[in-house]
């Protein structure tokens, strides 16, 4: 009998305690959003070309891990979709030159282009600001 009610209680314990998911996909929630390209001279004071920011990969970061959770690629039209999310927090980004190296000292200078978000409800879809990519 003993041994029984260990075995129930071994049992409980695993069904409540995975009942708490954190944030990751297997669930109905989805981040979506807009890259936008923007080509700049060498040193950054003449834009030359704007357009749609296609095939530009964009991460995706579950909660608070350390590295990418997932990675897509940008549509012809310079969208992209998350889905299958659960409630919890996502870091979004991409990465973009980085226009503050305008002597142009390090011309592989990048830096990170981020959206901090927190999905509430089960079925939340969010629409993230168009996210601007410099070259």
């Amino acid at each position: 009998m003993k041994i029984f009610s260990i075995l129930i209680l071994s049992i409980s314990f695993c069904l409540f305690s995975s009942c708490k998911k954190d944030a990751g996909v297997g669930g109905k929630a989805s981040i979506s959003g807009k890259i936008w390209y923007q080509e700049w001279n060498s040193n950054f004071t003449t834009l030359q070309l704007e357009r749609e920011g296609y095939d530009e990969y964009v991460y995706i970061q579950y909660g608070e891990e350390i590295s990418y959770g997932d990675r897509i690629k940008t549509s012809y039209d310079g969208r992209f979709e998350f889905n299958y999310l659960r409630p919890g927090k996502y870091k979004v980004y991409c990465y973009s030159k980085d226009p503050s190296d305008k002597d142009n000292v390090n011309p592989d200078a990048m830096m990170v282009v981020l959206e901090e978000i927190e999905i509430l409800e089960k079925e939340q879809k969010i629409e993230l600001d168009t996210m601007v990519v410099l070259n």
